[in-house]
């Protein structure tokens, strides 16, 4: 028993030279290492790299950040052991050096690191060391802006006025880096709505869309708008795929329309009306052709945006003008003198004159079907000169006849004739009545 209690007081003594002896060992080190090595390296990790420009000669020049290539850095710092010990990437700040710069553009800046805490310390490396800054300054732009529907359809026979799919207001301010204002070709608010429309409508945009000349759609994120919210107007008209077709003037009114064959530049043009409740007939009348211009080999150019413009319409077919050729396969032409009683006047005034053709012979030239022309005389034809609303304010006048085949309803004349016409007063005759109380004088004319 007490051998037991001896080896006990042995094992404690033991024990407590060994808590002793490192101690004093920890001790040793410490004091030789503060001796012989008084600083030492460390490196921070992941320190938030700051964008301010505020200060700089960069911010006097009223230059911006607009972007970075640098999120983070890490730094390596060298220094005493107590100091830097506490330092952490909440008590370094990295930030971009911008003293000297003074003009816009991509610029290779260098990065710094310093410290608001006291600590003492020695930057041995900053990684990267640099950052790629693009610098511009901000200005502010109106631009004209332009609806876009693109899930906008419409139904069967409809189609939309493009000149008067607007959107209000029509115009915005656009706050952004002066470079990237500069790229800035269309501004376009959309709707992305999902419509099939027969009637116009009205609807609220979803968002702003930028675009640049080549189409490459920019970035919003970087500008600032004066307004976001744009009430988008869609007309819709009524829209048909019609005819063109011609009318012919000062035909005889015996003469067969139907004789006349046309060949048109294009069969058919698409056309809308301003009204989408109204219907378009199936057939366009682009314009009206003298029958006397049908002459062998006719043909002529007739402008579709007038004809349009006359009947409120509008051209959907992007054609301005449609040429009309006389089918003249098949045709024949002669020339007929037709001598003075074959020419007649008609609606003739009721004044106190007399209305006399002077022309003796009137050549004509006339068309029509090769086997029936090759047969025609003058016994065939009637010249008319219809003086109904006619100027007879001249003794004498030229004036425009109609020649008709009186045995043919397909013949014609191409011939713009004219004869001339004498004025001569009636011969008058006067007598006079008498009565037992008064006399009465009466002039007549024959």
């Amino acid at each position: 028993m007490n051998l037991f209690k001896r080896k006990a007081k042995e094992s404690k003594g033991s024990l407590s030279l060994i808590i002793i002896s490192a101690i004093l060992a920890i001790l040793v080190w410490f004091i030789v290492a503060m001796t012989l090595y008084p600083s030492i390296p460390k490196t921070i990790v992941n320190i938030p790299l700051v964008y301010d420009i505020s200060g700089t000669s960069a911010a006097d020049s009223g230059l911006s950040v607009i972007s970075c290539d640098v999120d983070t850095v890490d730094v390596q710092v060298v220094g005493s052991r107590t100091q830097i010990g506490n330092l952490n990437a909440e008590n370094l700040v990295a930030y971009v050096d911008y003293e000297n710069v003074t003009t816009t553009g991509n610029k290779t800046l260098s990065i710094k690191v310093r410290s608001d805490s006291g600590i003492n310390y020695e930057v041995k490396s900053i990684t990267p060391s640099t950052a790629s800054v693009e610098l511009d300054k901000y200005d502010t732009l109106p631009f004209s802006v332009s609806p876009k529907t693109p899930n906008i359809t419409y139904a069967d026979g409809k189609t939309i006025d493009p000149d008067e799919f607007t959107c209000e207001p029509d115009t915005i301010n656009i706050t952004g880096p002066s470079a990237q204002l500069s790229k800035i070709a269309t501004v376009n608010a959309v709707s992305q709505r999902t419509m099939t429309l027969d009637s116009s409508y009205t609807l609220t945009s979803d968002e702003i869309q930028l675009f640049s000349e080549d189409g490459t759609q920019i970035d919003t994120s970087i500008f600032q708008f004066d307004t976001s919210s744009f009430t988008i107007n869609i007309p819709v008209l009524t829209q048909k795929t019609v005819t063109p077709v011609v009318q012919i003037l000062n035909a005889p009114a015996d003469f067969d329309q139907s004789c006349l064959s046309f060949t048109m530049s294009v069969d058919s043009i698409t056309i809308a009306s301003n009204n989408s409740l109204s219907e378009i007939p199936d057939t366009l009348d682009i314009g009206k052709i003298p029958l006397s211009d049908l002459d062998i080999g006719y043909s002529n150019s007739f402008d579709i945006s007038s004809v349009l413009e006359a009947s409120g319409m509008i051209n959907k077919s992007g054609i301005d003008s449609i040429t009309v050729t006389l089918n003249d396969e098949g045709l024949a032409k002669k020339d007929i003198t037709l001598d003075n009683s074959s020419i007649h006047l008609s609606n003739t005034p009721t004044d106190n004159y007399d209305y006399t053709i002077l022309t003796q012979k009137l050549t004509i030239s006339v068309v029509g079907p090769e086997d029936i022309v090759s047969e025609l005389t003058a016994n065939d034809f009637s010249a008319d000169a219809n003086l109904l609303n006619a100027d007879t304010s001249q003794d004498q006048f030229n004036y425009d006849v109609t020649v008709s085949c009186i045995n043919h309803d397909n013949v014609w004349a191409v011939t713009k004739a004219k004869v001339s016409i004498q004025k001569t007063l009636k011969e008058s005759v006067t007598t006079t009545t008498e009565s037992s109380s008064s006399q009465t004088t009466t002039t007549t004319y024959r």
